[in-house]
């Protein structure tokens, strides 16, 4: 897993949400932060607009930060 996708989630979320940066770690629960099934997708949408990709619906549902990464990341360019 990136340390890219991680830092852009901890950023992300710091910035929606206030949440503190070390909370968002890869075995954090999404539920715990407060993340819902909406707050998915804006996240989507957000990864999409910082890397001008398309990511596709979500057709899994994450339980942890981890999980959610793992979706999103195969859509992140390659630096």
């Amino acid at each position: 897993m990136s340390q890219v996708a991680l830092e852009t989630m901890q950023e992300i979320l710091h910035e929606r949400l206030g949440i503190d940066k070390d909370k968002v770690t890869l075995d954090a629960s999404l539920e715990d932060l407060g993340i819902d099934s909406l707050m998915q997708i804006e996240l989507l949408f957000d990864f999409e607009d910082k890397y001008k990709v398309k990511i596709p619906d979500l057709t899994e549902k994450p339980t942890t930060i981890g999980e959610l990464i793992a979706i999103i990341e195969p859509f992140i360019p390659k630096s």
